[in-house]
């Protein structure tokens, strides 16, 4: 039976680093129980020898309120409902022992025999760092060796050292595993500083005997660039440039793979419909269940990309500065200096971003990252935004040297901008009374990212994605089908032949089969499920300005907000790459009540309000679902927004409505 190996250490230390490496990409991700922090198991087979490689989340002590660092302890002990581990490989990093024997102090005594790996061997030696690794083992009483996790050296070492894993002698406390079970059920700190001093005070000792350091000049490569990083000015703009460079990379490289599966899906749509039998199995098969894996498929590029980039700035030591100067701005608003990224890019998708928030270790300010995520006015809206825009406001229209579309869709970013600090002020202060998380950042070496354990990284985020996520995305889209396919009775079959009566005797010039499978798709549409659902939620959004029309275009967009255009397009006779033919059609429309335009300025403004503010989809409450661990969470913030646009977009019509 294959062993259990724990692989342990402090952020930043090159535990994941190894772990990618021995197991390549024979590896799968868990959430710990009740949570979304994650950790790895991996298969680890050599010299004819195979162990399970269990990576936990790098953290810094056994005591601490953070998420990742109490659910670490469960795994240690086995609270977790997973593998407990055999023997544990503790991975400590050469270039700052002092800080890594303190998680090992704790781990130590919970008697699970251990193997000592030490890594950043190269950036102690820049330092002028020598490390008596004998007299280190002699001090810890567990195998030390030295290894380099990006480079592979000293990796064929770690299986014997491992057959010589023993528990430490290093015994500081005796009752700590007794400790640790009550701390995990009471969250109680008291003594936790005084022993964390006598620690270290052990600790000193242990470094006094082991390390020596020779005068060393400074590295002033790296004080030049944590001046210019961490600027309290210039670090923002250099921030900014390269947020502005990774949301453009996101928006714009991720387009052209987005449209090739688009229009792949597309093609295997139709092809589907033109060759297999007509009937229901068919019809499920090219417009629920093809779309419905599109819909999860088309939203990898922008994942991948962003992750990649993420994994970049984070191999390369940047992140951490990121974190660093934008905490103070964020904390103001009741979020972290982790927040800041996950929400910028949000404006190209929420559903990588929300992903994203991970980093964030406290959780209610990663919940909170998470709630205000979807008011950041992603790509999905902008052809909404476009066609009500155009729809109401004149080319022409002008203020001062500005288009007044142009003004209208920034009004309509900064509208989600500003809910979101609202609802982040709304956190904070019910969170005031709770524990605010720790931010202490040690700033790591900077270093060429290693551009295998980043994809590694990436395609396990995409992977993640798709197969939890993706689920409830196609169980949607195949409930969408069926609501837009099918009607009571006979309701839809007497629809069609009311099309065919009314229609048989028109001039053929005058009315084209285009025309008729348009009447066809409107009329079924109508009779369907989602038509009849339209109707009966009307009463509720005709204070909004809208019609049952707009509320089947509102209900379809759930799967996806760009689809309201589609529906749009179908509803009145246009042609989703033609908006011209949208607008005219709509344009001609009047109100039976008042015979004013039926969708006017009022309309528009009010949809697009109710757009910026509305969670219309499925895929971020999927997301939201799986990073929260249940339904609670999506609902609330569905159900939030909700409201929160219903009241805006009646707000925004009456007001426009008085005064036009």
């Amino acid at each position: 039976m294959a062993d259990n190996i724990a692989l342990i250490g402090n952020p930043n230390c090159g535990k994941s680093t190894l772990f990618n490496r021995l197991t390549g990409l024979r590896q799968k991700i868990s959430n710990l129980p009740g949570t979304t922090v994650e950790k790895k198991y991996g298969t680890w087979q050599f010299d004819g020898k195979k162990f399970n490689l269990i990576d936990l989340p790098g953290i810094y002590s056994l005591y601490s309120e953070a998420e990742d660092e109490k659910l670490v302890v469960k795994a240690l002990l086995g609270l977790d409902h997973g593998n407990l581990p055999n023997k544990i490989l503790f991975i400590l990093d050469a270039s700052n022992l002092r800080r890594n024997l303190l998680l090992f102090t704790q781990v130590a005594e919970l008697n699970i025999p251990m193997t000592v790996l030490l890594t950043m061997n190269d950036t102690a030696q820049k330092k002028n760092l020598e490390i008596n690794t004998k007299e280190l083992e002699n001090i810890l009483g567990v195998p030390v060796i030295k290894i380099n996790p990006r480079k592979g050296d000293g990796t064929d070492n770690i299986i014997p050292a491992l057959d010589k894993a023993k528990v430490s002698t290093l015994q500081i406390f005796n009752n700590t595993k007794q400790r640790l079970s009550e701390y995990i059920k009471s969250s109680k700190r008291e003594g936790i500083a005084a022993e964390t001093l006598s620690r270290y005070a052990h600790i000193e000792k242990i470094v006094s005997a082991c390390v020596s350091q020779k005068p060393a000049p400074g590295n002033v490569l790296r004080e030049k660039l944590d001046y210019w990083l961490t600027h309290r000015i210039f670090g923002y703009l250099i921030f900014t440039f390269i947020m502005l460079t990774i949301f453009q990379g996101v928006f714009a490289l991720a387009e052209y793979p987005m449209n090739w599966i688009e229009q792949g899906f597309a093609m295997l749509s139709a092809w589907t419909n033109d060759t297999l039998p007509s009937g229901a199995l068919t019809s499920m098969l090219s417009n629920g269940l093809i779309p419905g894996i599109a819909g999860v498929v088309v939203f990898i590029p922008q994942i991948a990309i962003l992750f990649l980039f993420i994994g970049l700035l984070e191999d390369s030591g940047y992140m951490t500065r990121a974190s660093f100067i934008t905490d103070r701005v964020m904390r103001r608003i009741g979020l972290n200096g982790r927040s800041v990224i996950p929400l910028i890019s949000g404006f190209a998708c929420a559903i990588p971003s929300i992903m994203a928030t991970r980093s964030i270790k406290h959780k209610g300010e990663r919940l909170a990252t998470m709630f205000v995520i979807p008011l950041m006015s992603c790509s999905a809206r902008l052809p909404v935004y476009t066609l009500l825009i155009s729809l109401a406001i004149p080319e022409s229209a002008g203020i001062g040297p500005f288009s007044l579309r142009s003004v209208i869709m920034t009004l309509a970013y900064f509208a989600g901008i500003i809910a979101a600090i609202g609802i982040s002020l709304f956190f904070k202060r019910r969170n005031q009374n709770t524990e605010t998380s720790e931010f202490i950042l040690e700033m790591p070496t900077y270093q060429l990212p290693r551009l295998q354990t980043v994809i590694l990284q990436m395609s396990h985020k995409c992977m993640s994605f798709v197969t939890s996520a993706g689920k409830v995305i196609v169980i949607i889209s195949l409930i969408l089908w069926a609501l837009s396919s099918y009607g009571p009775g006979d309701a839809i079959e007497m629809a069609e032949a009311n099309i065919y009566r009314t229609t048989n005797n028109l001039p053929a010039g005058q009315y084209t089969p285009q025309h008729r499978k348009t009447d066809l798709e409107e009329a079924r549409l109508e009779a369907s499920y989602a038509g009849h659902l339209g109707k009966f939620i009307e009463p509720a959004i005709k204070p909004l300005g809208y019609d049952w029309k707009t509320g089947i275009a509102i209900i379809s967009s759930f799967a996806a907000r760009e689809v309201f255009v589609g529906t749009i397009a179908t509803l009145f006779r246009g042609n989703s790459d033609n908006p011209e033919t949208i607008r005219a059609v709509m344009k001609q429309a009047k109100n039976p009540e008042t015979g004013k335009p039926l969708y006017g300025l009022p309309y528009a403004l009010s949809l697009m309000i109710f757009y910026a503010y509305a969670l219309q989809c499925m895929s971020t409450i999927a997301v939201m679902k799986r990073e929260t661990g249940g339904w609670k969470w999506p609902l609330v913030q569905f159900t939030t927004y909700l409201v929160l646009a219903w009241i805006s977009a009646w707000v925004v019509f009456n007001l426009t409505s008085a005064l036009f």
